[in-house]
């Protein structure tokens, strides 16, 4: 029998590749900000369906970018050379040789991409998962713009063959998000929105599948604050951590009649 869902997690992650650990300049601090925080943790939803996540950090392999594209061709594919706040992440004239790039995609990108591969044929719907900054970082292009709490992305139909989900199913679970969010109020914009797409590799590639499809991104404000977060040991107050999850795994739950 086919799960209900399908959570994929590609930002997750935290780990520096072996191979980079003595080029790589970002601090602990750095690199916890520049992961989609706390992603792998509020849609560990397992009861639900298969979640898929990476260990290793996004900015040295990025999971929802075409594996072919690098530098110096995309400083923001497969690998980066710099951060959202535009900060170097190697020294002067440092960058990791063909031989590293080409030993990391194979340990994590197709890999990852193979799970995902094995798991649509027994899934339903697939969620991919993101949290991400209250403000859009400098290299975004909103750079500076406040955020919603709960970002619902899909591709629909409209001229092109490409279409990841059917409006009306979008609009169901944003309607089933808002009651559940509904007293947060990290945010000075539209708390709630259905937004226009980001052409991400991984939308992109399995929208050609019949599995219909979703993008969320939960902002990073419901948590990392001065009520939940610790900066010194770059801790999140697990109980919060919880208590979203918990609404989340409430919401998908609900949103299963209509799939």
């Amino acid at each position: 029998m086919k799960k209900p869902y399908l959570f994929i997690i590609p930002h997750g992650g935290y780990k520096v590749p072996d191979e980079l650990s003595d080029l790589c300049v970002l601090s602990q601090l750095e690199l916890f900000f520049e992961a989609d925080t706390g992603a792998s943790e509020c849609f560990k939803l397992k009861e639900l369906g298969t979640v898929i996540s990476t260990p290793v950090h996004r900015l040295f392999i990025d999971v929802d970018r075409d594996p072919y594209s690098l530098p110096p061709k995309s400083h923001n594919g497969v690998i980066k050379t710099i951060t959202s706040q535009k900060k170097q992440m190697f020294p002067p004239g440092i960058f990791p040789d063909e031989i590293a790039i080409a030993g990391m995609i194979k340990r994590y990108w197709f890999p990852f991409h193979s799970r995902i591969e094995q798991a649509l044929v027994a899934s339903r719907f697939i969620i991919t998962c993101h949290t991400v900054a209250p403000v859009a970082p400098p290299v975004a292009a909103d750079a500076g713009s406040p955020r919603p709490i709960i970002t619902l992305e899909h591709i629909a139909s409209n001229g092109s063959d490409i279409t990841t989900c059917d409006e009306m199913l979008t609009v169901k679970l944003l309607g089933i998000l808002k009651k559940a969010f509904a007293g947060e109020k990290y945010t000075v914009t539209t708390p709630f929105c259905i937004g226009k797409p980001a052409k991400r590799y991984i939308m992109y590639k399995y929208a050609k599948h019949l599995v219909p499809m979703i993008r969320i991104s939960l902002s990073k404000a419901l948590f990392l604050n001065e009520k939940y977060f610790d900066p010194h040991t770059l801790t999140i107050d697990p109980q919060r951590i919880q208590n979203i999850q918990q609404r989340l795994y409430e919401c998908f739950e609900a949103f299963t009649k209509y799939l």
